[in-house]
């Protein structure tokens, strides 16, 4: 976890504490994927719906739900 992730983070629309920045790393939420996950229609994102979506492979895979 470095200083540019949690900037990163902070430029995509989160403001997550601590605690919430370490699971978000542990759990491959980056900004990329956040900007994803927008761009399929998702909205009013939270840490766990963050999560549950990149366990789902939602926005990975294009074309696929």
């Amino acid at each position: 976890m470095t200083p540019e992730y949690i900037k990163a983070l902070q430029s995509a629309g989160f403001k997550f504490d601590v605690d919430e920045v370490v699971g978000a790393k542990v759990q491959g939420i980056t900004p990329e994927f956040i900007e994803k996950a927008k761009k399929h229609g998702f909205q009013n994102l939270t840490l766990d719906k963050l999560i549950q979506l990149r366990h789902v492979g939602v926005p990975d895979k294009e074309g696929e739900i």
